[in-house]
């Protein structure tokens, strides 16, 4: 009896794996937005409905994920493909940041979360990559590259992009303020 049902569940696995629809890259998936790509990074805007999944996706560059709000998934990996389940109760928003250029630097990333207060004034620094600011809270005021005007966002999954080997500053406004900064490497 145990050889028949462990033949019967691979069997069954078997077909459930051949049902799965075929990989489809980030480019052609409804839930992905592209909302940027330049020579080193592209952005996607990711929303998925509760209950909502995406299919089986092409991996095609190193990623990293800001999550917005309170969103829960499950991510299915499987080598060069995988896929998200919103099992939650709420919408699912995230930006996926990929590194479009080789997989050969180790990190692909730079990741800061930027926690700042109104007491701390603008930060200066310098990124030697493209790099993507998200804010996740909060005011946040960046300012000095090439003498533009400062730029003020407010609300949570506001982003900025940052051209590399750029000084410029961050600050809180009005409080304290947290985003995320990703830059490619």
């Amino acid at each position: 009896m145990r050889v028949i049902f462990s033949l019967f569940i691979a069997t069954f696995w078997a077909a459930a794996a051949a049902a799965q629809p075929a990989a489809v890259p980030m480019t052609n998936e409804p839930h992905h937005k592209r909302l940027l790509y330049t020579n080193d990074l592209r952005l996607w805007d990711v929303t998925l409905a509760p209950g909502e999944s995406t299919p089986p996706l092409l991996h095609e560059y190193d990623m990293a994920t800001v999550v917005i709000g309170d969103g829960t998934v499950t991510i299915h990996n499987a080598g060069p493909t995988w896929r998200i389940d919103n099992r939650g109760t709420t919408p699912y928003r995230a930006f996926e940041i990929e590194n479009v250029h080789e997989m050969k630097q180790t990190p692909p990333f730079a990741i800061t979360d930027l926690m700042l207060k109104v007491s701390d004034g603008a930060v200066m620094h310098q990124h030697t990559g493209a790099t993507i600011i998200v804010l996740v809270s909060g005011t946040l005021e960046q300012g000095g590259i090439g003498g533009e005007e400062p730029v003020r966002i407010s609300q949570p999954g506001q982003w900025l992009a940052l051209p590399r080997f750029q000084g410029h500053t961050v600050a809180a406004v009005g409080g304290t303020a947290r985003a995320i900064e990703i830059e490619v490497r």
